[in-house]
């Protein structure tokens, strides 16, 4: 087996004790833990969204058939979470999508854990998800909340038709690079050029084997015949210790884009962590000394702490971020959407209907020239526009100029987007018209351009 720490992020890590270990799961590998299944009788669920058809508790009803759905493409911090009602010790929980429902799982997740369900800490594990059942092995842990964390995007509706918490009777005890194995399985261990203890196992028997994975034999690793698993251990200590350096815009608006710089951040997110107050922010991308994400939907304008945890879980410090007030946005009645291109079912007219779930599309990538109008059908007085996709999160804009008109012919340039982003806020001197053109200036040809709602405020 060959070490290639850029297969890493895409392998299970938990944060034990001193150490950070990622371990990897070959096909038909496991890990079982003690214990049995916890009843669910007391347990409350909830989630960051839900579909009208699939709520929350439909997870945990014990009736496979029924599901929660969290109504929209998976991003980056959307949320499903559990309240046990009371302190629990557990070291596992299984997702299940449920029947006809297997592509629904998550793709890539953390888990956290919580007495209170405000104070959250650091994640405790992270991984990949699979086809059907996803199955989390955690350090052995006593807490009343569990929320796993949604880390990417993806199209599919994220969907658990049944999660099961496992007890831990001992309530302790983690994973763990095994130090031996039984005979007929190879072990081999060494330092890699990053510092970490790495161990190989490999089963060249003609049946699955197993062997102990924790000092007191709770959790057992099962290694079918002809596969490798290998064991990554990193002292916390060794970890550099992230540096909050700076905020980039200091304010915003729900879901629009902020990027921090710093240091030891971890060149992936793994167990990192960006919060927003006590919200979790949804991640665009993470690099040692750079992390782009988004503030969060529905928090509440004023001041707001935006802070990292890095991926051991130590806190790197924070800034504050305004949520800005837009007020009311300008009443929509009688306005009339075009477009130079628009597919046969994303209409231009659905970026002013009310419902973000309908949208307008190009129906071809994204080129330079691409437009749309909005005829407010009187002069109005405005300042700024807001341009939001909705759930089609990369058919964004990447550049675009605006343009106003009082006659629909005379047009005036009176701003230019950048850097653009899912909701892009659009701010000029304020001007009187009855017309607004956006031009798409970027050339995305992967991308069709989607607006689910467009509005304009005074």
């Amino acid at each position: 087996m060959t070490y290639d720490p850029e297969l890493l992020p895409y392998q299970n890590t938990i944060r034990a004790g001193d150490n950070l270990i990622t371990y990897s799961l070959p096909i038909g590998a496991s890990v079982r833990t003690t214990g049995a299944a916890l009843s669910p009788g007391e347990w409350t669920a909830t989630a960051s969204a839900s579909a009208d058809w699939g709520v929350a508790a439909s997870a945990i009803d014990g009736d496979i058939s029924t599901r929660w759905n969290l109504g929209h493409g998976m991003t980056s911090g959307d949320w499903f979470q559990i309240d046990l009602g009371s302190s629990t010790s557990f070291n596992k929980i299984v997702l299940d999508t449920g029947k006809d429902n297997s592509f629904d799982y998550i793709t890539k997740y953390q888990v956290y854990v919580s007495d209170d369900g405000v104070d959250w800490g650091g994640a405790i594990a992270s991984g990949s998800g699979g086809i059907g059942k996803v199955t989390v092995t955690l350090p052995a842990r006593t807490a009343r909340y569990i929320r796993v964390v949604s880390t990417a995007t993806s199209g599919f509706w994220w969907s658990i038709a049944e999660i099961d918490v496992y007890g831990s009777p001992r309530g302790t005890g983690s994973i763990a690079a095994p130090a031996a194995v039984s005979k007929g399985l190879q072990l081999k261990t060494w330092t890699s050029s990053e510092g970490s203890h790495v161990t190989v196992v490999f089963n060249g028997t003609a049946r699955s084997q197993s062997f102990p994975v924790s000092d007191d034999g709770s959790y057992v690793y099962e290694l079918p015949s002809g596969t490798s698993a290998m064991f990554t251990t990193k002292k916390l200590s060794s970890l550099p210790a992230p540096v909050f350096g700076g905020l980039t815009p200091s304010e915003g608006m729900p879901r629009s884009r902020f990027t921090i710089s710093g240091s030891g951040f971890g060149d992936t997110q793994e167990l990192g962590t960006v919060y927003f107050g006590s919200a979790f922010a949804g991640i665009d991308s993470w690099s040692d000394t750079s992390i782009s994400a988004y503030v969060p939907d529905g928090v509440p304008s004023g001041k707001h702490t935006i802070s990292v945890n890095g991926p051991g879980g130590a806190a790197a410090g924070g800034s504050s971020f305004d949520v800005m007030d837009l007020a009311s946005a300008l009443p929509r009645t009688g306005w009339v959407a075009t477009a130079s291109d628009a597919s046969s079912g994303d209409a231009p007219g659905n970026m002013l209907d009310g419902d973000s779930g309908t949208r307008y599309s190009s129906g071809t990538g994204q080129y330079n020239g691409l437009w749309i109008q909005v005829d407010m059908g009187q002069t109005q007085t405005f300042g700024k526009i807001v341009l939001d996709v909705g759930s089609s999160t990369g058919d964004y804009a990447r550049s675009a100029d605006v343009y106003v008109s009082t006659d629909g012919t005379d047009w005036t340039k009176v701003s230019s987007v950048t850097d653009g982003q899912r909701v892009q806020l659009v701010s000029f001197p304020t001007r009187s018209a009855r017309y607004i053109k956006v031009v798409n200036t970027g050339d995305v040809a992967s991308n069709w351009w989607s607006i689910a709602e467009f509005n304009v405020y005074g």
